[in-house]
Order: C-alpha cells, then structure tokens, then sequence
C-alpha cells in the first residue's frame, strides 16, 4: 500500500500546499533530529541561485554518476510528476516509496510541502546510501528547507531579481538571502558584478573560502553563431525542426589537470556557465577527496548523458513543431531570447505563453514580441496565475485559449511553436502530449 489509505504522494502533501512558503529552517531542524539525522549520512552539495539550478544539479550529478559515485539529486519543480524530484543514479524515486515517505511525515503537520519533500529526499538518500547529494534550492538560501543539510560545497549559479516578494526588492538585498547559505569546505560563485560581490564576500558563512567558477574550470563553446549539432527533420509547410534528442553544442572543457570535449545536449549559450559552475563543483569535491579526481573520459560520458527537459527542448505533438522552455523571469527570460538569437529561430516561431502572478510579465512580453509571428494566451491551472486579460493586454492581437491542452489543438502547424513564460505551463503541456521527465 503507498501512503496512508493508498493515497499517492500528491494528495498526501496537498494539505501542505497551504503553508506555501514558511520562512525559518526550526521546523526542518526539528523534524530531521526527531528522524535521526539522515542529513548527516552522505554529504551534499547545496546548489543556489536565481537561474540555473537545476541544469547545474543535473549536469554535477551526472559528472559524479559517471566518475563511479552513487549520486541522490534533489530538484524542484517538478514538470509532470513530483517524483522528478528526488532521484539516485539515473532513477527517479517509485511512487509508491515517495508516497511511504510522505505519509511517515504525518507527525511533522508543521512542515510545508518543499519542507516535507527535502526530507522525504533526505531519508532516501540516507535510505539508498548514496556517495553524495545535489541538493537544489528552492528559492532562496537564508531559511531554504535545502539548507537545513549542511553542505560540504556550496554553488551560487547566479543573482537575479526573482522572487522579490520573499527575498527583498533588490539584487542586493537577494545576494544576502543566497549569500547566507553558502557554507562548506568551499563555496563556488559562477558570476558576480560590483553590485553584488560584496554582498556575497559578506553574507556567506564566516570561515567559507569564496572563489569563482572560472578559479576552477572553463568551457568554451561553437564559436560560429547558432554553432552545435542539430540533426533536421521536416515539420509541417517544410519548417525546419529538430528534437531535444539529437541537439548538442560541442564543448571543451578544462577541470583541475583535466582536459575534454564533450557534446553537451542542452541548448544555449548560458549553459556553458552551468556547466562550468558543475565541473568547478566536482573539482572542488576532489580536492576534498570526497570525490575521485576528474578524469576526462568519465567527465565527457556524465555531460553527454544530461536530459535535462523543459529547457530549450524540442518536442512534436499533432504535427506540430514545439520548442519548450521553462525561462519565468527577466534573466531566464533575456537568456532564452539570445538562444533564439543565435540559433536562427527569431522571427520564424509561434508562441504559446502564460506565467504566474508574481512574474515580470511586461518585461518579458517586451523580449518575446519582435522575435516571434503569432502569440497564444492561456492561464496556467494554478491559483497564482496571471488571469487571461492580463495575458492578452501584454501581448495585443494575440489568441485565447482555455487551457495549454486546449491550446495545443489550435495552434497553427506551419512553423514550430516557443512555449515559454513559466516551468507550469512546461509541464502541463508535456503532460498534454505525453511527455516524460528525464
């Protein structure tokens, strides 16, 4: 039986939902002594920031997962099924166990549903005696349920300005919610400016050496425009398309003593700095000896098996070409547009967006508008959605639909759709088409 009564892990942690965000890590700190400490039987690396977290998470586990290590990662949120989350190796938790673990939880009422998923993590990391952990944040540092683990390695991918609501109006005031987290025998920075790098230098935990990425690793990238391995199929009317499968950049790459190409499948000019923040990470491991040194070989096969979807991904539903990205802030946002850019897709897509009620929709309308030929609105099935008026007044002349399912349906088949705006509607619309997670 899964759970109390035989009810999955969502309807075991619906009840949670309302104690959406609950700042203060005492209720983690609480329940993890009352589980006997599993935090402290592997030790983990705590990956923060404003934009990519997960593709950093990912690619770090998978560079360890193929240096011979046993590696948990822990990501959030999830696209399709909130299994997603929690994975050793390269599977995901059954649902069954994660809905066990949830309802073991029943007696902590107190924690919130990201609470009560970090330590259903943490116990089947404990459980599964893994190597290590890539603990994802979820959006902020300070009193993030990731950071009641305490890390042997901290990463800051990045500051942006989302999530300004919890964290502070701020770029300033965001590092020092981030910067608090860092801790550890060493903590990695991927990028700072002057606004920032004092901040970080301050706020991180007394005692913590502060480096950068490029201290550690570097990764150069195609030098021509759009540069990477894209292996064509025709869509509908002859657009061009490709699939997430057979899109990759070649890079190369330099780690401590260690020198290598590798065909990284995920798309984009920024993630050749997630890259590099995950190979500074898995230096700085070894030079702790708690993982081997970086070889190579065993580097190039962890980065040529990342899947990483939702980001820059292409699918094919009905006929019809998508491309689906989760970016859902300004920086995501400017980050998917210069892709578009590079690749040669600006001007010749569809879109489909939405985005929650906390998001700059404005400002990323003003990046999608020139890049792309025809727009489709629709609400997210979310409480925090941006209502559908909103959507069409940031997007004039531009279509309504009830649903992203609904959506799907009607959108035009002679060139390949952008889906964008939020990692909701990412999900919803892989959930539509059938779409698996990684």
């Amino acid at each position: 039986m899964s759970g109390a009564h035989g009810l999955g892990a969502e309807a075991l942690l619906a009840p949670r939902l309302e104690q959406r965000i609950l700042p203060g890590l005492d209720r983690m700190r609480r329940a993890l002594a009352a589980l006997g400490h599993p935090e402290t039987a592997f030790p983990s690396v705590l990956v923060l920031g404003t934009n990519g977290k997960g593709s950093t998470s990912a690619l770090l586990a998978a560079i360890l997962q193929a240096h011979g290590m046993t590696a948990g990662l822990y990501t959030s949120p999830h696209l399709v099924a909130v299994e997603e989350r929690i994975r050793v190796g390269t599977a995901t938790i059954a649902p069954p166990r994660l809905a066990e673990l949830v309802a073991a939880l029943a007696r902590f009422p107190d924690l919130s549903y990201f609470e009560a998923l970090t330590c259903a993590a943490l116990l089947e990391f404990a459980e599964r005696g893994v190597d290590i952990a890539v603990m994802e944040a979820g959006l902020g540092g300070r009193w993030d349920a990731s950071a009641a683990a305490p890390p042997a390695v901290a990463l800051l991918t990045n500051v942006g300005t989302d999530h300004a609501r919890w964290l502070g109006a701020t770029r300033a005031a965001i590092a020092a919610e981030k910067a608090a987290a860092l801790s550890g025998r060493e903590a990695i920075v991927g990028v700072w400016d002057e606004e920032v790098e004092g901040v970080i230098r301050a706020g991180a935990v007394p005692g913590t050496p502060i480096s950068l990425a490029s201290d550690w690793a570097s990764v150069s990238g195609p030098r021509a425009p759009g540069g990477g391995r894209r292996n064509g199929v025709q869509g509908a009317a002859g657009s061009q398309a490709w699939s997430a499968a057979t899109f990759s950049q070649r890079v190369t790459f330099h780690a401590g003593s260690t020198d290598g190409e590798a065909d990284l499948p995920l798309a984009g000019e920024h993630q050749l700095a997630n890259l590099t923040l995950a190979l500074a990470g898995a230096a700085a491991l070894a030079k702790h000896r708690l993982a081997p040194a970086l070889d190579a070989e065993a580097a190039r096969r962890g980065i040529e098996s990342v899947s990483w979807p939702g980001r820059l991904q292409w699918c094919r539903a009905s006929g019809r070409e998508l491309l689906v990205d989760g970016a859902h802030n300004r920086e995501a946002m400017a980050a998917l547009t210069a892709a578009l850019d590079a690749l040669g897709l600006s001007g010749r897509l569809h879109l489909l967006f939405s985005c929650l009620d906390d998001k700059p929709l404005d400002e990323m309308a003003a990046l999608l508008r020139p890049r792309v030929r025809t727009v489709t609105v629709t609400e997210i099935a979310s409480p925090r959605a941006t209502p559908a008026a909103a959507l069409a007044a940031a997007f004039p002349g531009c279509r309504s639909a009830a649903s992203a399912a609904a959506a799907l349906l009607e959108l035009p088949a002679d060139r390949p759709t952008l889906v964008t705006g939020s990692l909701r509607l990412a999900g919803e619309v892989l959930a539509a088409i059938g779409g698996t997670h990684a």
